[in-house]
């Protein structure tokens, strides 16, 4: 029994609310707890206690370890791992596509700052992350810049699976928008679009509020993941004006 979607990402985009409103629905199971991670890490054992494989990809367990997490009774399975499109794990892809290649996948977007700056946030939360602000995202080496270039994130799986196959959320219609928006995930990942429940009612957390930041971030940044965000909007055919780049 394995899955017929997966929400692939991006950090810090919605995915834990977006699996909550797929959850909801009658026809949809996802897998608990959110985050399998089995497409990434090692094909052998990674040291620890194996609690704690999940933080480092779980591909060792194997395909009927995989299959097993997911509820053999619900019409449409899926799960939500957001390192599936860290910028570290290049072989998911086309791992993926090696065992359900015909899985529908959903990835979150939203302004490649404000993306950012939340994954920023978490990081001085768990005290990952000394730098100010702006030495950190504009590290040409950090994942603060390589999370939010979502098209260069995208493209694996563009190689390897059919562009209808792939379904992106713009995060902050998942705001403005919330039953227009899970209409049309649901449509795509084959179950009813027209449901509606108690859940759908309730504004998960979705990332962090918008924050201002510093004009010399706000620009630099922009410089660094423009072209990025242009070839996104050409992929949607979208001008994605709630952003601000």
């Amino acid at each position: 029994m394995l899955p017929d979607l997966i929400v692939i990402g991006a950090m810090k985009c919605g995915t834990s609310a977006l699996h909550e409103y797929l959850d909801a629905h009658p026809q949809i199971s996802m897998a608990r707890p959110k985050e399998l991670n089995f497409f990434n890490g090692s094909p052998t054992p990674p040291p620890g206690d194996d609690t704690s494989w999940w933080q480092t990809g779980q591909w060792h367990r194997g395909v009927d370890w995989y299959a097993d997490q997911f509820d053999a009774a619900g019409p449409l399975r899926g799960e939500a791992s957001p390192a599936y499109t860290s910028p570290v794990n290049p072989e998911v892809a086309v791992r993926m596509a090696s065992v359900v290649p015909q899985v529908r996948l959903v990835y979150l977007v939203r302004d490649p700052l404000q993306r950012a700056l939340s994954q920023y946030a978490h990081h001085r939360r768990d005290g990952a992350e000394p730098r100010d602000v702006c030495a950190a995202l504009l590290d040409p080496d950090s994942q603060y810049l390589s999370r939010s270039r979502y098209f260069e994130r995208l493209r694996p799986f563009l190689w390897v699976f059919d562009r209808e196959q792939v379904h992106v959320v713009v995060q902050e219609r998942l705001l403005t928008d919330r039953f227009g928006e899970l209409s049309r995930v649901y449509a795509h990942v084959g179950a009813d679009p027209q449901w509606r429940g108690a859940t759908q009612q309730r504004e998960f957390h979705v990332g962090d509020r918008r924050v201002e930041p510093p004009h010399r971030l706000r620009a630099e940044f922009a410089e660094r993941v423009g072209d990025d965000v242009e070839r996104l909007r050409e992929l949607l055919g979208q001008d994605l004006a709630e952003w601000s780049l």
